[in-house]
């Protein structure tokens, strides 16, 4: 199917009336939402009270998602750090990570003398592969760490039942999904869901992470992690002081705020990247050249970017040559996270080579990722389709020429 053939048209909903994005937080140009302004505003009028912000963004966060703990922090790292330390991992406990994910997951676990123990992910979804944690199971193991990947969430229910049968911890690092729109329904059991907070206005503002649970005691420990030490009970300071964060590490009163306004915007900025993401497939799905991104029934694909799979075998030039070329013309590719088995660095601390995780390796070499936001116009989508296409027809041409000729 040619380009040309994918038109407004075709999708009614695309030029539905949508709510208007805000541009970045740039105060002097008046582009910070209405919204943020009057939250800002009354973050000024209350004074430096700090309490009534965390406990409005957590109380929101939870109604969202259906979780009855929330605890908001400065960031996913942070996130992580309190979450592994309130669950009490101890030196040489082990905790299994995907190779494709960011680095500093790992960093983390280290900062416990703790060890990461990397496994494969699946081909189809780019998560971690359930078989892969189960023979990688042993008698030290205590948690295990899946990561969302480009907007997919993770299915919460496999793993998390798998988790709950070996008496696992489950950590969702929920990068890419908001409350209330990626994964359906609450976090179940010990699990424990860190979704990062993030905008596509602005990345000024957007600090933080808010960890979900329905775990009665890993919520008040998770709090004691993070609570100023003069709040806790004497004989609790002296072991505190040597292990919890720093009180800086919660979430800044100016995150809470931005946070809490974004809410109102999400859901309509989401709809808006599904009807995208609909218009990219609609034009890629059909070409053996390309692999369009899995997406689950019980779950909503959140569109961080949309992952396109280059079946390079049909194209002729590698991942690189092909992201290159378009960006050449104007269209702002980009790649995912380096898998940990590619990074010199962790190959040598782990010992590991690129062929250890083949799938990690080969899914990182294939996947270009398209521009997907909120704020791009029909024809800023038609052009980055149409540019892909006449790219992918060019090299296609050439490659029958040349076997012409032999």
């Amino acid at each position: 199917m040619s380009h040309q053939s994918v038109s407004p048209n075709h999708f009614p909903e695309r030029n539905a009336p949508t709510e208007q994005v805000e541009g970045p937080a740039n105060v002097s140009r008046g582009r910070v939402a209405s919204a943020a302004v009057a939250a800002l505003q009354r973050l000024v009028a209350m004074g430096p009270s700090r309490a009534d912000w965390q406990t409005e963004l957590e109380a929101e966060t939870g109604r969202l998602c259906g979780t009855p703990h929330v605890v908001a922090v400065a960031s996913a790292n942070v996130a992580l750090h309190c979450v592994l330390a309130a669950s009490n991992l101890k030196p040489q406990d082990e905790v299994i990570i995907p190779a494709y994910l960011p680095p500093s997951i790992p960093e983390v676990i280290w900062q416990f003398n703790a060890h990461p123990i990397l496994v494969d992910i699946s081909p189809e979804s780019a998560h971690i592969d359930v078989d892969q944690i189960a023979d990688s199971l042993t008698d030290r193991t205590r948690a295990v760490v899946a990561v969302d990947i480009a907007g997919l969430p993770v299915d919460s229910q496999v793993l998390g039942n798998f988790c709950r049968r070996h008496h696992l911890l489950l950590i969702n690092d929920a990068q890419a999904q908001s409350p209330g729109i990626g994964t359906r329904g609450g976090v179940e059991g010990n699990d424990v869901r860190i979704y990062h907070c993030r905008s596509e206005e602005t990345s000024l503002l957007n600090t933080g992470a808010l960890i979900c649970t329905s775990d009665n005691g890993l919520a008040t420990r998770l709090r004691q992690e993070i609570a100023p030490l003069d709040d806790l009970p004497g004989e609790c300071q002296r072991w505190d002081a040597k292990r919890s964060l720093h009180y800086a590490d919660r979430m800044t009163d100016l995150a809470a705020v931005w946070q809490l306004a974004a809410f109102g915007k999400t859901r309509d900025a989401w709809r808006r990247r599904c009807q995208i993401a609909l218009s990219y497939t609609a034009a890629f799905s059909c070409r053996r050249e390309f692999q369009v991104p899995y997406e689950r029934s019980d779950s909503n694909h959140t569109w961080l970017n949309y992952p396109l799979g280059l079946n390079l075998q049909h194209l002729g030039v590698t991942r690189d040559e092909f992201s290159s070329e378009l960006r050449r013309r104007g269209v702002s590719v980009t790649v995912s996270c380096l898998p940990v088995n590619l990074m010199p660095h962790y190959q040598e601390r782990y010992g590991v080579a690129a062929e250890t995780f083949p799938v990690a390796r080969n899914e990182f070499l294939r996947r270009v990722c398209l521009p997907i936001d909120a704020r791009m116009s029909d024809a800023d989508i038609d052009r980055v389709a149409g540019t892909v296409m006449t790219f992918t027809d060019e090299l296609i041409a050439r490659r029958t020429m040349a076997a012409e000729t032999r």
